[in-house]
């Protein structure tokens, strides 16, 4: 039996149940005796590794994201996620090495890997949303175990991926456009980061689910406010039944159509329940919402981390999101 296991089972955190092992820290009475009551049922032994990292030494995991404003705040949430599993895990003296990058810029996820490689890191999470150069600078952490959050790459040697299966999510979209717009004759697909693998695979998904259709597919760089309108422009003058916006910029489009006195006549399905993306849902501007729980994302990229580095369990290659769909009904 592990921690985890015995965490659950007391209904505890891990940080109690450590500070029940190694008889430090206030815990209750009534709470001593019930962890106490499963580790001697289950012989569990602590793990001596986990012990000493617990009591001596820091563990350092490398943070290597994207500037925490970009995509109105989403991986600001991945952030908090992270903040919180390291949180429960205090006892094991986790500490955070950031880098963040700004994907708009070529050549800056390779600069701040580099940056980041030079400081002494133990593990490292990072989203590889610029697919090519991210299989280069992960060079620089071949000896180290790194997570990948939001998205994967197919030749990755990650310890684990936690995200959506991007494909699915794309065929989930698809499933979704033909129940709100099922005799629509135009579909337009948007990818606004075309060196995005994630989002290259929701495009897939979405447009071999249509093989009767004709989807458009529309790729662009949407790197300044000017380059967004004129993007945007173009798909609206294109009159689509629906649009389907792969990554979570859909409010983009509803702040598009207002700004110009554009009545909306297409069904618009993105991604990611941000404050922008919610409150457009819940006017009906926005059809519908598939949630990536970036939170979550966040949260489970560490807790892989502390089972593999901390407590010498088994992680799974892949760790899956769940495809959450939000309507204005269920927000």
């Amino acid at each position: 039996m592990t921690i985890t296991e015995i965490a659950e089972l007391a209904g505890v955190s891990i940080g109690t149940v450590d500070r029940v092992i190694h008889k430090r820290g206030r815990v209750s009475a009534k709470t001593v005796a019930k962890v106490e009551k499963i580790i001697k049922s289950s012989g569990f032994t602590p793990n001596p590794i986990a012990r000493q990292l617990a009591l001596k030494k820091d563990f350092v995991v490398g943070i290597l994201l994207p500037l925490k404003t970009d995509d109105a705040g989403y991986w600001e949430l991945i952030f908090d996620g992270i903040e919180k599993a390291c949180e429960e895990l205090k006892p094991f003296s986790i500490k955070l090495a950031v880098k963040n990058f700004d994907r708009k810029k070529n050549g800056d996820f390779t600069a701040k890997a580099e940056a980041l490689s030079k400081i002494k890191i133990d593990a490292l999470i990072t989203a590889p949303v610029i697919a090519e150069e991210a299989s280069k600078a992960l060079k620089f952490f071949s000896d180290i175990p790194y997570v990948f959050v939001d998205s994967s790459l197919p030749e990755g040697k990650q310890l684990t991926t936690v995200a959506q299966n991007p494909y699915a999510s794309g065929v989930c979209a698809a499933r979704l456009m033909k129940l709100i717009v099922p005799d629509a004759e135009k579909i337009v697909c948007v990818q606004m980061y075309p060196d995005s693998y994630n989002l290259k695979e929701r495009a897939r998904g979405f447009t071999e689910f249509f093989k009767e259709k004709n989807v458009i597919n529309v790729a662009g760089n949407c790197n300044t406010k000017n380059e967004t309108d004129s993007f945007i422009k173009s798909i609206i003058a294109k009159k689509p039944d629906g649009i389907f916006v792969s990554n979570n910029a859909s409010f983009s489009f509803v702040e598009y159509c207002r700004a110009h006195n554009i009545k909306k006549k297409f069904a618009l399905i993105g991604y990611d329940l941000m404050k922008q993306n919610k409150k457009f849902l819940a006017e009906d501007f926005i059809d519908c919402i598939i949630s990536q729980q970036p939170e979550q994302q966040g949260y489970e990229a560490v807790k892989a981390i502390y089972r593999h580095s901390l407590i010498n369990e088994k992680v799974n290659k892949t760790m899956k999101i769940p495809i959450t769909i939000y309507f204005k009904e269920n927000i």
